[in-house]
């Protein structure tokens, strides 16, 4: 990035704070931040050789744009601009002398032979539009300059974001445990529904003690499925830089004296608005910008992320999308503020001298604003006189979407968690694979903890013992609890329990009364009658009324209850036939270490 475009950019990302309703406290205090910023962004332009009369009038084009920006917004609100007009100031224009002067010198400057003052220009075209509109002047101004536009977009190409896959997963590929002093205030587990077909489990570890044993049954129950942190960054969570610093420092020092078994990627991920773009079908999601690096990590910093964000925002911006030109701009703000405030270097300590290792970092475009003005907000109004707008409302941050790890074939198979489905005809007693079952779960959660003295071959060992009970319990899944000749917990479409449902819930009462250690994810399942996303909502239902069933019959706390909604994705009958489908509706209830 060369100087004037970052004056240009900090001009830019003014503006699009005005877009969203931006506050401005004092007109003369905003005025005299803007005629600061042009006069750098001139004498910059003039460092780089462009000419003394192009940068001057570009210049000119940018004073007479805000004018009539603010002169347009202060209808809505109580700034009174004409007072404080910048083309009065530098120029001694009126207003309508400087309506004239804006077509004229903006035509001339997307004629210049310098491809850096026609890329000014030609994003002050577009941002023309939305405070004009597509008038006839304009739209001759864009035809005109079209070939040379599509020229210079040729010759940076921006590279797609990976997404999701869309295929529905028969088992999860990734575990993304939500850490940090943002995590368990944010992200609620109830909330963490799973929107990426099943290839991926959220779980919100809200201390580092919860995130080592999470990790540690991972690592000894699915040895296939790969683990990841998000480290999430709401930059108007706190009040000012100083208190999110202290907060980011207490977690290093916590993520210090936890010990894993291995390295641990890591993601910081920062929230914050940046454009007017948002999805008409979805105004909450995200619009999502990273820079994510595959294993093995090595010595990655946040800066050269960082740098390589920016890269790909600037090559999103041809100057023809208003959205694109605005994330650029207060992106590049946004990263700006996090160096000089020396967050950068804080996020940075995370990763040193603990088990984390820096895989990226990610930036969401998303919200409408914050319920109070925080950390983010006060260096703006220090720096450039203006605060972005409040909203009245928030909205939890959304998940971001994650590359899944290459599909690898396990080395050894596990047996299946504990599934609640409707079984198949009485064949035999189910009470050797309940207590198969039992003995077997109490190894593994062994194996969990005494992982810092054992190693995994010993833990494989145990399991190896009891590998005839384990044939048992695995040759017949809907035996794992003596289910047989009961009905299904669920109707179809329904997430209320059916009549005589509670005999089948009170089989696993005493299993669950004698782990009160434990903590425990209950999955609810659908069938693929509705819509995908019916049926996310409805199989979340469902485990939540499994969990609120065994608060309220086992005694333990809620908290010891983790629920997920898994939809349709990870079906283990086929749908096509009534009893797959009843199959289908289904709980699973997987113990876990606390």
């Amino acid at each position: 990035m060369v100087k004037s475009e970052k004056f240009f950019c900090r001009l830019i990302g003014i503006d699009t704070l005005i877009s969203f309703d931006g506050i401005i406290p004092s007109a003369a205090d905003f005025q005299l931040r803007l005629i600061s910023l042009i006069e750098q962004f001139n004498k910059a332009l003039q460092e780089e050789n462009q000419t003394a009369e192009e940068s001057e009038a570009l210049c000119r084009l940018l004073c007479g744009y805000f004018d009539k920006r603010l002169m347009l917004n202060q209808k809505d609100n109580a700034l009174s601009w004409g007072r404080y007009a910048l083309m009065h100031y530098f120029y001694g224009y009126t207003q309508s002398q400087a309506d004239d002067d804006i077509t004229s010198l903006l035509a001339d400057l997307l004629r210049s032979d310098s491809n850096l003052i026609f890329r000014y220009a030609r994003k002050l075209l577009t941002l023309l539009k939305q405070v004009e509109g597509q008038t006839d002047a304009l739209t001759s101004l864009r035809t005109a300059c079209a070939p040379r536009t599509r020229l210079m977009r040729m010759e940076a190409v921006p590279e797609p974001e990976t997404g999701c896959v869309d295929t529905p997963a028969t088992s999860p590929r990734l575990m993304v445990l939500i850490i940090g002093p943002f995590a368990q205030k944010w992200f609620h587990q109830a909330n963490l529904s799973t929107s990426d077909n099943g290839h991926i489990v959220w779980m919100v570890a809200e201390q580092s003690t919860t995130l080592a044993s999470r990790l540690a049954h991972a690592q000894v129950t699915h040895p296939p499925m790969a683990t990841v942190a998000l480290f999430p960054v709401l930059v108007e969570g706190v009040e000012n830089s100083a208190l999110l610093t202290e907060q980011l420092m207490s977690w290093q020092y916590l993520f210090s004296s936890i010990r894993l078994n291995g390295r641990l990627p890591c993601i910081p991920a920062f929230y914050t608005r940046l454009s007017q773009q948002r999805h008409s079908h979805d105004p909450n999601r995200a619009i999502w910008t990273s820079s994510l690096t595959p294993p093995p990590h090595g010595q990655l910093t946040l800066e050269s992320c960082f740098h390589n964000l920016v890269d790909k925002l600037n090559a999103r911006d041809d100057g023809q999308d208003l959205y694109a030109i605005q994330r650029y701009a207060l992106g590049s703000t946004f990263i700006a503020w996090l160096a000089e405030s020396r967050l950068m270097g804080v996020v940075q300590s995370l990763f040193k001298n603990t088990p984390l290792d820096l895989a990226g970092v990610m930036l969401a475009d998303s919200g409408q604003g914050f319920t109070r003005h925080g950390a983010w907000s006060q260096w703006l109004e220090e720096r450039y006189g203006i605060l972005p707008a409040l909203s009245a409302s928030i909205v939890m941050p959304p998940l971001p979407p994650l590359p899944l790890p290459p599909l690898a074939d396990p080395e050894t198979t596990w047996p299946a968690p504990v599934s609640l489905v409707k079984p198949g005809p009485r064949r035999r007693s189910a009470l050797p694979a309940i207590i198969a079952l039992l003995l077997l779960l109490a190894c593994l959660a062994g194996g969990v903890y005494s992982s810092v003295r054992h190693n995994i071959g010993e833990i494989r060992e145990q399991i190896r013992q009891f590998s005839p009970l384990r044939k048992n319990v695995a040759a017949d899944d809907a035996s794992l609890f003596p289910l047989a000749d009961t009905v299904p917990l669920f109707a179809n479409g329904s997430s209320n329990l059916m009549p005589d449902s509670e005999k089948t819930l009170l089989t696993i009462v005493p299993v669950i009364r004698r782990s009160p250690e434990k903590t425990f994810l209950i999955i609810g399942h659908s069938d693929s009658t509705g819509s995908a996303a019916t049926n996310m909502a409805l199989s979340a239902a469902r485990a939540q009324v499994i969990k609120e069933w065994l608060v309220a019959h086992t005694g333990l706390p809620a908290g010891q209850f983790i629920t997920e909604g898994a939809g349709d994705t990870r079906p283990i009958a086929n749908n096509d036939t009534k009893e797959g489908r009843a199959q289908n509706r289904r709980v699973e209830i997987i113990p876990l270490p606390r």
